[in-house]
């Protein structure tokens, strides 16, 4: 809450409670910011106001500060108004959670089995498809543990392609939208086709905006191996934090290439195998070996790169840190492959999939919507 808003020639003077200091809002911005109808469209939040014309050196005629509502009104000079809610000043501030952010209760979790994940998060096809709390109880295990699983989940393209729609639509990549995944499949030139063991990785390092989730809808398996295996590359990148910053540094700064070609594609992307926020906190971790396309840095950097890469590479392979799971019929895994990373244990038999890929975006915008109806 605002205790008290001064007038001053720099701008608007705002002391918060629980604050000793004033936070001083430039002129410039608060009529730029206003949240009257004037300023920002009540149905569609775009905003009306038209920051080009603005003088730089604005100057209010008056300016109201109602404790009671918690807003400041300010009149301008050409006798038009503008209101700026206490809200949205704790919200840039930092003093409250933004609309546009996750809410502290999806703070994630990071995690290695079973020290700290003795409960896999898991919930009911029924509970999903049936109502919104199964849906927000879903989508919040994948948020603060990286993954979910959903189990009784019938084994037909149509229950795999009705559970995916329900997070958002489902993303068109090279593999389709819904796709399946098995040994006896030769529609693509990937690893994943094969009954071969896979390292621990992320998916899609060649797209320029790699998929936010993958979820494998499991069909049939009659054979023996082929677990699916879990990484928490978050928890991995904060032990390597902690224990060699040199290194950690490598990672975020280092723009590694990915690419994947077969008859008729070529794709590629470039970025570092830690990407951060303006906050300077992990925000996607990409990693995929089996995708890195060639390249090189002056000798130093480079044998920085592999010791910080190899670094990471002896985490993600450490089977301390690894989740196994055997997948069944009935049982669908959704991961987040902004952090989780996958892989596979080698296989004898048959092992069918059905799967496919989110936007990270829907996946956000969708667990917004499902946030805002419950507070």
């Amino acid at each position: 809450m605002i205790k008290n808003a001064i007038q001053a020639d720099d701008g608007l003077h705002v002391k918060f409670v629980n604050s000793t200091t004033d936070i001083i809002f430039p002129w410039h911005w608060l009529k730029d910011h206003g949240v009257d109808e004037t300023s920002l469209d009540p149905t569609t939040l775009q905003r009306r106001v038209n920051t080009f014309e603005i003088e730089p050196d604005i100057k209010p005629l008056v300016v109201e500060f109602e404790s009671a509502r918690q807003i400041v009104q300010i009149k301008w000079a050409d006798e038009a108004e503008t209101v700026i809610p206490a809200d949205l000043l704790m919200q840039v501030t930092g003093r409250m959670p933004r609309a546009d952010k996750l809410l502290p209760n999806q703070q994630r979790v990071l995690w290695k089995f079973p020290d700290n994940l003795t409960d896999l998060p898991s919930v009911a096809y029924q509970a999903v498809m049936e109502s919104e709390d199964g849906l927000f109880a879903w989508l919040s295990n994948i948020q603060v543990y990286g993954f979910s699983l959903v189990q009784d989940v019938p084994s037909t393209q149509s229950a795999t392609e009705a559970l995916a729609r329900r997070v958002g639509n489902i993303e068109e990549t090279i593999f389709g939208g819904l796709w399946m995944l098995s040994a006896e499949l030769n529609e693509h030139d990937d690893s994943a086709y094969s009954n071969s063991y896979l390292e621990p990785h992320t998916d899609a390092t060649y797209y320029r905006d790699a998929a936010g989730l993958q979820m494998f809808n499991c069909f049939q398996f009659d054979g023996e191996g082929g677990e699916s295996i879990l990484v928490d590359s978050f928890a991995i990148a904060e032990q390597i934090k902690q224990d060699d910053p040199q290194a950690y540094q490598t990672l975020t700064e280092v723009i590694v290439p990915g690419r994947y070609m077969e008859p008729g594609v070529h794709l590629f992307a470039e970025r570092a195998p830690f990407r951060l926020n303006n906050d300077g906190e992990l925000e996607q971790v990409s990693f995929n070996n089996y995708d890195r396309a060639p390249f090189i840095l002056p000798d130093v950097e480079m044998q920085r790169f592999y010791h910080a890469y190899g670094l990471f590479h002896e985490h993600a392979i450490d089977e301390r840190n690894w989740l196994k799971i055997p997948l069944r019929p009935g049982m669908t895994l959704i991961f987040d492959n902004w952090r989780t990373m996958h892989g596979r244990m080698a296989y004898h038999g048959k092992r069918v999939f059905c799967g496919c890929y989110h936007n990270r975006t829907e996946f956000e915008s969708k667990l917004r919507v499902l946030q805002a109806q419950r507070q």
